[in-house]
């Protein structure tokens, strides 16, 4: 069972979570930092939802506080959406993901499902880390000798090898999403497990044809800023052509049976200088180089040996299957971004509800027609939005009745609507959405057409029966009349 801290000095934010977390999860609620220190003191808690609002900067010294005392829970910061500058400052002091205010109950839960795993994945990294400290050597040297290599410990089946640790550690590494906390995690799993200063993670960005430092460690901050290379030349093209581990002995070889020229390996040298690095590990995702990780050289002096370029080779894989993943999500994301933009900026109303009849959508528009709130109405039945809608798009989902622009008329605000539905089938999972548009201006506007067409009528029939010019002039002033 999970537990987590809800700390807030507001207590309709409280009084939300309270309506969404109703799982089975041990729930805590504190209004200040201290309360919340306290409880973090005598509870094991996994997640902290912090409002990062709280009086005389309580969320950074609360976490502040936590990294004194060790305590490492997934944090989630609550910032206002119409406070953008928040949202940095919340990564700043350590949130692992931001949830904007306003809130819903579904933004909620599904904060709530990526923060777990992401706890998860700490929990695996934490056994993983001290099962590879189990695992090494007697020797002060972080580098790996055959023997320990292949060493196996006494307790059997609950300690890895060296290759089952690094395995076990780099399938983690493929169910992280986020790219900058991949490439963070990375660049801290290199330093640790191979002992090196200097850890830089290069990003390509196909669109620029170029190649920079994404993340890093025991760079100058300057100096990561101002490197940039182009992937078509040096370091980067002898990586994405020859899918090998570039070191300076790999570039005297190649000098050497003349596979390079003087001047390519003088260009990648000075590269190579620029990292700071001895090793350059490829990584590629769908056959192309994604990014380049650089390691400098081990604190203690030593070389890199042949065990170290077999593991680095199979990290390497599974952190080219990370990438692609982390790649892959952003996208989804983005589309999810646009289309939740479009959504919200459509003029009809839409609404979705999922098999349980529940509603999972509900823009803007649809919510100003029918005059309820989205915070209220989410995750709650359809029942909610008034009879003549659920009714219709009701019959969708459990009669499979599609409805193509019919009209409706809302019993208590007596507006005119033109309504459609559809089915929906998202991840296996039957749906259904009503589309709907406020047509009661045009309904207005069309009686009023009708109206002045009956005058029309009047005048010439009147005309007809040979009315004097006068009296037909003052009929059409009085239509003009009416009809403004």
């Amino acid at each position: 069972m999970y537990t987590f801290l809800m700390v807030s000095d507001d207590d309709s934010i409280r009084g939300l979570f309270r309506k969404s977390l109703n799982g089975d999860y041990i729930i805590h609620y504190a209004k200040t930092h201290d309360e919340a220190l306290q409880i973090f003191i005598h509870k094991d808690i996994d997640i902290i939802f912090l409002d990062i609002l709280l009086n005389n900067d309580g969320a950074s010294v609360l976490l502040e506080s936590l990294k004194q005392i060790k305590f490492d829970p997934t944090i989630v910061v609550l910032v206002p959406e119409s406070q953008p500058a928040l949202s940095e400052e919340a990564l700043k002091i350590g949130a692992y993901e931001l949830l904007e205010k306003p809130l819903t109950k579904e933004s909620i839960q599904r904060t709530l499902k990526r923060a777990l795993e992401n706890q998860e994945l700490k929990k695996e990294l934490c056994f993983i880390q001290s099962q590879i400290k189990n695992l090494q050597p007697n020797s002060k040297d972080s580098g790996f000798s055959e023997s320990a290599f292949n060493k196996q410990t006494n307790t059997g089946d609950t300690h890895l090898t060296y290759k089952e640790v690094f395995q076990k550690f780099s399938k983690v590494l493929t169910h992280v999403y986020d790219l900058g906390k991949l490439a963070d995690m990375t660049v801290e799993a290199m330093k640790e497990i191979f002992g090196v200063g200097k850890v830089v993670f290069m990003l390509i960005y196909k669109k620029e044809g170029l190649s920079r430092p994404y993340r890093y460690f025991g760079l100058d901050e300057v100096a990561a800023k101002n490197i940039c290379f182009n992937r078509e030349h040096g370091t980067m093209l002898w990586l994405a052509k020859n899918h090998q581990i570039l070191s300076k002995d790999v570039i005297d070889r190649e000098v050497a049976t003349n596979k390079l020229s003087r001047r390519e390996a003088i260009n990648m040298q000075r590269e190579i200088n620029l990292l700071q690095s001895q090793l350059c590990i490829p990584v590629f995702t769908h056959g192309n180089l994604s990014c380049v990780i650089a390691l400098g050289n081990k604190i203690t002096g030593k070389a890199f040996f042949d065990e170290d370029i077999e593991l680095l080779s199979m990290l390497a894989g599974y952190i080219g299957m990370a990438v692609e993943n982390a790649f892959l999500y952003r996208e989804v994301n983005l589309r999810k971004v646009r289309n939740e933009n479009i959504l919200e900026n459509i003029p009809c109303g839409v609404i979705a509800i999922n098999n349980n009849c529940k509603i999972n959508t509900l823009n803007k528009s649809a919510a100003k027609m029918l005059n309820i709130s989205s915070n209220d109405i989410l995750g709650k039945d359809i029942k909610h939005v008034g009879s003549v809608f659920a009714n219709i798009i009701l019959r969708t989902l459990k009669d499979k009745k599609i409805y193509k622009m019919i009209e409706i008329v809302h019993p208590a605000t007596h507006s005119v609507y033109t309504v459609s539905t559809s089915l929906l089938d998202s991840e296996g999972e039957l749906g259904a959405v009503i589309i709907f548009s406020d047509i009661s201006e045009i309904k207005r506007l069309q009686s009023s057409l009708i109206e002045v067409e009956k005058l029309e009528t009047k005048i010439k029939n009147l005309e007809t029966k040979t009315l004097s010019p006068g009296i037909s002039n003052m009929l059409c002033g009085e239509l003009v009349t009416q009809s403004a």
